[in-house]
């Protein structure tokens, strides 16, 4: 699962077009026919549209995850919020996942706990790893809710009305994702790998060791995940 900012790409040859494209390929080269990549294409904004195009509803979180989403044999899964862009091996999998949830059970955050997926940041903070509202779903932190939304899908040339169940932030709680105290945990006890990519940095972390660290800080702080406003 690779979470990424497209800054990355400019340390590349200033000759070579297309530079991000040219990252994913050695990317895909490197993980083989073997491996699977995840790429975030999250489209918050169709809990307020109410509507989710599976082909053209571009990711909302920036140009690293859109190209990404636009390249050749890159399939997308069909959560209308949380849609992820896949290469690999393992898509079938990860397209089972249960829609009608973004965090809870058989989504496809749960189906990659169960793989033990590795996390990865490229470029960006470590607060960027969504797999957080997964733990926290599953603890069930008091400063989020169960909210459900219907969202018109359009896969195709079919539409359809997915229910969805999300585990919103709580507005009258004001809170900010904070994972600093997580980091220090996982680098304290060396469950965390970090180099320098250049002018960035490179985090790599297996969900499992993620799981439980996340755990592990709730139980003895039922906010260490965030920063409370």
């Amino acid at each position: 699962m690779l979470h990424g900012d497209a800054g990355i790409a400019a340390q590349l040859d200033p000759n070579i077009k297309n530079k991000l494209g040219v990252f994913f390929d050695q990317i895909i080269n490197y993980v083989g026919e073997r491996g699977t990549i995840l790429v975030p294409a999250f489209t918050y904004g169709s809990c307020r549209s109410k509507y989710f195009d599976y082909n053209k509803s571009p990711s909302e979180l920036g140009l690293f995850s859109e190209n990404f989403r636009k390249k050749k044999f890159v399939k997308r899964t069909k959560n209308p919020i949380f849609s992820f862009s896949i290469y690999g091996k393992k898509f079938k999998y990860f397209n089972s996942a249960d829609t009608s949830t973004c965090f809870g059970k058989n989504s496809i955050f749960d189906l990659f706990h169960k793989v033990n997926g590795k996390i990865i940041c490229l470029g960006c903070d470590i607060d960027r790893i969504t797999f957080t509202h997964y733990v926290e779903e599953f603890f069930g932190v008091q400063y989020r809710y169960y909210k459900t939304f219907k969202i018109l899908t359009k896969y195709k040339n079919s539409k359809k009305i997915i229910s969805i169940r999300y585990y919103v932030r709580k507005l009258k709680v004001p809170s900010k994702i904070d994972l600093q105290t997580l980091y220090s945990h996982l680098k304290k006890n060396k469950k965390i790998k970090e180099i320098d990519f250049g002018r960035y940095n490179f985090l790599s972390i297996s969900s499992n060791n993620f799981f439980r660290a996340c755990v592990f800080l709730l139980k003895k702080n039922k906010y260490s995940l965030i920063r409370k406003k």
